[in-house]
């Protein structure tokens, strides 16, 4: 089997997943927090996953590095459209040191006059898992995980461009387990991210694919 074919079979099986991720979107500009979770408990190993797809098609393209432009001399006027999501090329680094304390959303200084000390300090806020969260940000990266599936050869293209223009060696993959890795996870999107993290790994040592 080639690599080619190889990734076509892997993009086909991520097809259905994120298929589940658009219809548990839907067309609200709001979600419930319980649902704005579940998402991006698909979604996380399913950009992981693509990231890996592109990374393989990516491995064999040479490009040469762009010249550096001189900045212009007069202001680029801005556009007033809104700017289409870019799907995110590398993992997310795990963040260095103890990890951050999880705070619930307060109610913001408790400042008093003399005037309200009989009065009750506003109780805090509890989070509960049918809050309303945007959507907007979700939506986002969801387009930008479509648009991306739907040209992976244009992706990989722009990651070797990427990769060429680096001082220091780019890594797509970070170091140990992927984003959106489940330990023991039984889920097809699970099975899927493991599959083609291994495929990634083996396709960047020079090995061939597997028949």
């Amino acid at each position: 089997m080639s690599w080619t074919r190889c990734i076509e079979i892997n993009r086909a099986d991520l097809l259905p997943i994120v298929a589940q991720i658009l219809a548990m979107l839907g067309d609200s500009e709001v979600l419930l927090r319980h649902m704005h979770l579940a998402i991006l408990a698909l979604l996380r190993p399913a950009e992981s996953t693509l990231r890996r797809l592109i990374e393989i098609a990516a491995k064999d393209i040479v490009v040469k590095p762009r010249a550096k432009r001189s900045p212009p001399s007069e202001k680029i006027p801005k556009g007033s459209g809104a700017r289409k999501p870019v799907f995110v090329l590398m993992d997310p680094r795990r963040e260095v040191g103890p990890p951050k304390r999880k705070t619930a959303p307060g109610f913001g200084p408790n400042v008093r006059g003399f005037d309200d000390l009989d009065v009750s300090p506003p109780s805090r806020v509890e989070i509960t898992p049918d809050d309303p969260v945007s959507a907007a940000a979700l939506r986002r990266r969801v387009e930008a995980l479509v648009a991306a599936m739907n040209d992976i050869p244009g992706q990989a293209k722009r990651l070797a461009r990427k990769k060429a223009g680096m001082e220091r060696p780019m890594r797509v993959m970070r170091p140990g387990r992927p984003p959106g890795h489940v330990e023991r996870g039984k889920r097809p999107i699970d099975l899927l991210l493991a599959e083609v993290h291994e495929l990634a790994l083996m396709a960047l040592a020079g090995m061939k694919a597997p028949p």
